[in-house]
C-alpha cells in the first residue's frame, strides 16, 4: 500500500498540468444484489482517497478530456469489514463559468481491501459525476457522487458515496 501511494505521489509531481486531490467519502452505502433481489445498506464510516488526474485533450474552450486514478488510503468500514478500491478512470469536464465546472467519470474499480480480496472480488466499474468550484487558480473544491461496483460468486455489490474533494493544480 505504501508503495502504491508513493508511486501515485511521484507520478503526480512529475506531471506539470495535473491536479492532485484528496477526497472524503461521505454517506457511503452498499447495494447488494443476488439474482433479482436487491438490498441497500448504509456503511458505518466513510473513506479517504488520494488521487491525480491529467488533462489529455482539449475538445473546445469549455470542454476537456482527462485521465486519472485514485486510491482509498482509509477505506469505508462497516463493523470490522473494509471496502476499499483503487480506480483508474477517464473523465470529461465542462466549464459552466470562470469558477464552476461540471464533470463526469467512467472507469474501472479494483478492490484493494483484504476483505474484498479474500472474497475473490472481481474488477468492476466506476462511475461518477459532480461539480468543481475553483477557489483560486491552483485550488479547487469539488462535490460529487461516485459508484464503484464489484462482484463475488453471484453477488453484485455497488458501493456509492458523496465525495467532497480538495484539489491542487500543479
Amino acid at each position: 500500500m505504501k508503495t502504491i501511494i508513493t508511486m501515485i505521489l511521484m507520478m503526480a509531481v512529475s506531471f506539470s498540468q495535473g491536479v492532485v486531490y484528496m477526497d472524503l467519502g461521505l454517506s457511503p452505502e452498499a447495494e447488494i444484489s443476488v439474482d433479482d433481489v436487491s438490498v441497500t445498506e448504509e456503511i458505518e464510516t466513510g473513506s479517504v482517497s488520494i488521487g491525480y488526474y491529467q488533462p489529455v485533450y482539449q475538445i473546445s474552450d469549455k470542454m476537456g478530456l482527462f485521465v486519472g486514478g485514485s486510491y482509498e488510503v482509509m477505506p469505508a468500514k462497516d463493523e470490522d469489514v473494509e471496502f476499499g478500491f483503487m480506480v483508474l478512470y477517464g473523465s470529461v469536464g465542462y466549464s459552466l463559468s470562470d469558477q464552476l465546472s461540471g464533470w463526469g467519470s467512467l472507469g474501472m474499480s479494483m478492490p484493494t481491501s483484504d476483505d474484498l480480496k479474500d472474497a475473490d472480488a472481481e474488477m468492476g466499474m466506476h462511475m461518477g459525476m459532480g461539480v468543481t468550484y475553483s477557489a483560486t487558480d491552483k485550488i479547487g473544491v469539488a462535490l460529487g457522487y461516485v459508484v464503484n461496483s464489484t462482484s463475488t460468486e453471484g453477488i453484485d455489490w455497488d458501493f456509492s458515496k458523496l465525495v467532497l474533494s480538495l484539489g491542487y493544480r500543479l
